[in-house]
C-alpha cells in the first residue's frame, strides 16, 4: 500500500493553515503550550518563527521521512520539542493550552500496525464505546481533547464525513459533552491541494462546565470567508441537524417514503471481486465467467440489455484451464508490492482463496458515484452487479416507481444525501441511500399513477443520453410537482427545483 495512503496523509495548504493559525494567534502568551500531534511538513507551527512571542511548541510526527533539515533546525531551539513517534504513545498527563492539527484520514478497516484499534483504544482509555466505523481522525480528535487543559482550545481541519455519518453522531456528542464548539467552517470545495474532499475547520474550547451555546456554522464553496453563508445552530440540536438541506422542498412531508421502505428486499451493494484485474473481464475469457454489470458508462439505455462484463464464479467445479489460470495469478498477486495484503494472507492459508461471495441482484440498480446523470436503471433479468452499484427489489407498480425514481424530486433527494468528492463528483453512502426520501405513489391521485406507468415504460426503453428522455422526465416532473403542490399547499416549479440542484453540482442547468 502507498505509504501516504497507509498513514492517511493529506497536507494542509498554506492558505488554510494561515486561516487556522489566525483563529487563536491573538490568545497566545509566552506561557502558552501548543501541540501539533500530526506535524507533517510543519505547516502550522512554522509561523511562530516570525512571532514576537515565544510559546512552548511541541510537535509529533510518525513519518521520519518528512523531517527535513529546516524542520530539524526549527525545533533545535529553546522551548521547542519534536517527537518522532506516534501520537497515541503520548501520555494523557501531557496537557496543552492550544492544539492545532490536520489529523490523518484512514478508514476503520485499514487501522493496522502503529494505528491498530487496540493500541488506540488503550491510549485513549475512554469509557464510552467509540463506533467501530470511525475514521482514524475521530480517535485523533478525542485524544486531542483529552490533552487540553481547562479552557484550552483545539483548532482542527477534518474530512466533513462527521457531519453526515453514523460515527459522526458520536463525535458530535463527545464534543458537546466536553466543551463548546464555537465555530464550524464547512469548506465544500478545494479545501486540500491533494484530496478532492470537503472539509471542516472546527474551533473547540474544552470546559467542564455545562454550556448551551449556538454554534456559528459557516458554509463555504471555497476558502473565501467573505462569501460564507452563516447560520447559528443550537449545540443541543447538532446531532440531528441536516447539513444538506433543500431550500425548496420539505422532505419530511408525508407524501414521501424512503428507499428502504420501497424495496422488497434489503438494499445492498453488489458483488466485490477479490482483485478486479484478475477476476473481472470484458468478455467471457474462461468457462466459469458469468455476466455482471460493472461499468455505468457502458449502460446506454435505462434498461440493461447486453452491457455486461464478466466475473469468475468459482464456487463449483473448476476446469483445468481455469486451475492453471488461478495458479498463475496467485503467484502474480504474491509478487505484487504494496497491494492485496489481505488477499495474500488468504492465498497462503486458504486453498479456496479464490471463491467470491455472490449476492442476488435486484430489478433496479443505482451507481452511487454521481455527477450530472443520477439515473436508476431497470435490471429486468436481475443480472449480478458489481459493488459500485446499490441494488433494490421493487415488485409493486414497478414502472410507476421507476418513473418516480428518475424524477427531479429523487435527483434532488439523492444529492441532499450525498457527499462532495470534488470536481463535481458526489458519493452516496449505503446507510444514507436507504434513508433517501422518495415520493410515495400511494399518496398520489389515482388518475396520476396510470400516466406514470406509461411514462415509466417509455423511459425504460429510452437512451440515457438522448434528448427524448428529457421530454419523458419533464412530463414525469410536471405530474409530480403538481401533486406535491396540492399535498403541501405550496407553489414550487421545476425551475425552483433545478435552482436548488445547482447548489450541489457544478453545472448550469437548462432554464426550461
Amino acid at each position: 500500500m502507498n505509504k501516504k495512503i497507509e498513514l492517511g496523509q493529506v497536507f494542509t495548504s498554506e492558505y488554510l493553515s494561515k486561516f487556522m493559525i489566525n483563529l487563536f494567534s491573538g490568545e497566545i502568551t509566552e506561557h502558552s503550550r501548543i501541540l501539533d500531534p500530526s506535524m507533517g511538513p510543519n505547516t502550522f507551527l512554522k509561523y511562530f518563527d516570525k512571532s514576537t512571542i515565544n510559546p512552548e511548541l511541541v510537535s509529533i510526527e510518525i513519518d521520519n521521512s518528512l523531517i527535513t533539515s529546516d524542520i530539524s533546525q526549527f525545533y533545535d531551539k529553546e522551548n521547542r520539542t519534536l517527537i518522532i513517534g506516534n501520537f497515541f504513545d503520548l501520555p494523557l498527563s501531557e496537557k496543552f493550552d492550544f492544539i492545532i492539527e490536520n489529523p490523518p484520514y484512514v478508514r476503520q478497516e485499514l487501522l493496522l500496525d502503529d494505528n491498530s484499534k487496540e493500541k488506540i483504544l488503550n491510549s485513549i482509555n475512554l469509557k464510552e464505546k467509540i463506533p467501530s466505523q470511525s475514521n482514524l481522525y475521530v480517535y485523533f480528535l478525542i485524544k486531542s481533547i483529552l490533552h487540553l487543559r481547562e479552557n484550552g482550545k483545539l483548532i482542527t481541519v477534518v474530512y466533513d464525513s462527521w457531519l453526515y455519518s453514523s460515527f459522526g453522531k458520536f463525535l458530535k456528542d463527545f464534543l458537546i459533552k466536553n466543551g463548546i464548539i464555537k465555530s464550524i467552517y464547512h469548506i465544500k470545495n478545494n479545501s486540500f491541494d491533494d484530496a478532492l474532499i470537503g472539509a471542516t475547520v472546527i474551533e473547540f474550547v474544552k470546559t467542564n462546565s455545562y454550556n448551551k451555546n449556538k454554534i456559528k456554522y459557516f458554509e463555504l464553496n471555497n476558502l473565501n470567508i467573505l462569501n460564507a453563508k452563516v447560520k447559528l445552530i443550537d449545540s443541543e440540536k447538532l446531532k440531528t441537524y441536516n447539513f444538506n438541506e433543500s431550500e425548496i422542498i420539505n422532505l419530511e412531508h408525508k407524501i414521501f417514503t424512503t428507499l428502504e421502505n420501497l424495496s422488497e428486499k434489503t438494499i445492498h451493494r453488489g458483488i466485490s471481486s477479490l482483485a478486479n484485474g484478475y477476476f473481472l473481464f470484458d468478455n467471457k475469457k474462461l468457462l466459469e465467467a458469468i455476466p455482471i454489470i460493472k461499468n455505468i458508462t457502458k449502460i446506454k439505455s435505462y434498461s440493461i440489455i447486453d452491457e455486461f462484463s464478466y466475473i469468475l464464479d468459482l464456487n463449483k467445479d473448476i476446469s483445468a484451464k481455469t486451475k492453471l489460470y488461478l495458479d498463475d495469478i496467485s503467484n502474480k498477486i504474491l509478487l505484487t508490492k504494496g497491494k492485496y495484503k489481505a488477499l495474500k494472507e488468504s492465498i497462503k492459508i486458504n486453498s479456496n482463496w479464490y471463491k467470491i461471495k455472490f449476492k442476488d441482484s435486484g430489478n433496479i440498480i443505482f451507481n452511487y458515484y454521481v455527477r450530472n446523470n443520477i439515473d436508476f436503471i431497470l435490471n429486468k433479468s436481475n443480472t449480478y452487479c458489481s459493488d459500485n452499484f446499490y441494488s433494490l427489489q421493487i415488485d409493486e407498480k414497478i414502472y410507476v416507481n421507476f418513473a418516480i425514481l428518475n424524477s427531479i424530486f429523487s435527483k434532488l433527494s439523492i444529492l441532499i444525501h450525498s457527499r462532495n468528492q470534488g470536481n463535481g463528483l458526489r458519493k452516496v453512502q449505503l446507510y444514507e441511500f436507504k434513508k433517501v426520501p422518495i415520493i410515495d405513489y400511494k399518496k398520489l391521485n389515482k388518475n396520476v399513477t396510470p400516466k406514470l406507468e406509461v411514462l415509466g415504460r417509455e423511459l425504460s426503453n429510452s437512451v440515457r443520453c438522448d434528448f427524448h428522455k428529457n421530454e419523458i422526465i419533464k412530463k414525469i416532473d410536471l405530474l409530480l410537482v403538481n401533486e406535491y403542490n396540492k399535498f403541501s399547499n405550496e407553489n414550487i416549479s421545476i425551475k425552483d427545483l433545478k435552482n436548488d440542484i445547482k447548489r450541489f453540482i457544478n453545472k448550469k442547468e437548462d432554464n426550461d
